[in-house]
């Protein structure tokens, strides 16, 4: 057993131990993760409970997405391939920015959005304990193993993960420069010449929290001196990076550069010794979703080896599959090849929140 699989394994008991326990005024709604009595029908090459013929009457399917711009509107694009009578839309923004944009339309009794794909755990199983899920267990769910399932089952599903390491010009940083591990970060020579992502970022989030876990707090303050320049999207960071108007970015994403790689910039990954900060991409059914039969529908869609696909080998995606007979992603390379950070005490690292986010916009002079 690979320590990926131990980190992810004590990830979702430690997140099934903090849905249980007892929140003021708060429930979980649905059943507790029971299948259609129907048999699932086949649909193009996967299976689905949605009612098909109801999903194209309802004509529109609504995303919200932590994702960026091209990577959202190719997520919809090509599910509207496969439907093209299921009209899509879509918001996108960093994931604390869509999370707070959701409760805010649902305390005001705004019930807009089908799908919402979230890149932090942390709030997926805050929604889950506010109801905000509806219970929809896919015929599609059995390729996975428990550990990527919400408990329980029905809520959300780990459609992929995104990992971080650090990015640099090759241009611009000399071969006997080149940062090997992320304490390198705080060599004086990168000062004003790195970048990051801001704190509603869930990428930036677990690097915080994985990092600090590892090296203590004293390594974010010393980071701070390096007055870092922060961005919302990995677009943003790897154009920057691949024009040399930063050197170093230390929240370089796999599939940005991969994205940008192809591309033909002179840039290049570290991946330190340590391991890389890693947070899944979750997906799940809204509770009171507008569209239902179109929500089911992408929920089997993005879970079957289709979609699964889709995501892993899009290159404004690149994302690691967690179903069981995942090939391996347009690289060549499957998670399991890399070493991967994920936080293991999941009630520790939701309280961490508001430190994250006061100390994150601290160090950027937010």
């Amino acid at each position: 057993m690979s320590n990926t699989d131990n980190t992810r394994r004590g990830l979702l008991k430690a997140g099934a131990a903090l849905t249980a326990l007892p929140f003021s005024g708060i429930s979980l709604s649905g059943a507790q993760g029971q299948a259609p009595a129907r048999s699932p029908a086949k649909v193009l090459d996967f299976l689905t409970y949605a009612d098909v013929a109801k999903a194209e009457k309802e004509g529109q399917l609504v995303f919200y997405c932590h994702e960026n711009e091209a990577g959202t509107a190719a997520i919809m694009d090509e599910f509207g391939k496969d439907f093209p009578k299921v009209k899509t839309s879509y918001v996108r923004a960093q994931t604390g920015a869509l999370y707070n944009k959701i409760l805010s339309e649902r305390a005001a009794g705004r019930f807009d959005v089908d799908i919402i794909q979230l890149s932090d755990i942390a709030p997926a199983l805050d929604f889950q304990k506010k109801g905000g899920y509806e219970t929809y267990v896919s015929p599609e769910a059995g390729a996975y193993k428990s550990e990527y399932l919400s408990d329980p089952v029905g809520s959300f599903f780990w459609t992929g993960v995104t990992f971080c390491g650090i990015g640099y010009n090759t241009a611009k940083v000399k071969a006997d420069e080149v940062p090997k591990t992320w304490k390198d970060l705080l060599d004086p020579r990168w000062r004003n010449t790195m970048s990051c992502k801001i704190s509603s970022s869930g990428l930036q989030f677990v690097q915080w929290y994985t990092l600090r876990k590892l090296y203590g707090e004293d390594f974010w303050h010393e980071f701070a001196k390096q007055r870092p320049h922060a961005f919302d999207s990995r677009v943003q960071l790897f154009d920057r990076l691949a024009k040399g108007d930063d050197k170093i970015s230390a929240t370089a994403d796999y599939g940005g550069y991969t994205l940008f790689k192809s591309r033909g910039a002179a840039v290049e990954l570290v991946t330190p010794e340590d391991g890389l900060p890693a947070t899944p991409l979750v997906v799940g059914m809204v509770s009171k979703a507008p569209h239902p039969e179109a929500a089911r529908l992408f929920i089997d869609w993005a879970m079957s080896n289709r979609g699964q696909a889709f995501y892993q080998n899009n290159p404004n995606l690149i994302y690691g599959s967690l179903r069981s007979d995942a090939p391996p992603m347009l690289t060549g390379k499957r998670l399991r090849d890399f070493k991967l950070l994920f936080p293991t005490d999941i009630a520790d690292y939701v309280a961490s929140q508001p430190a994250f986010t006061k100390e994150w916009n601290g160090l950027l002079g937010l």
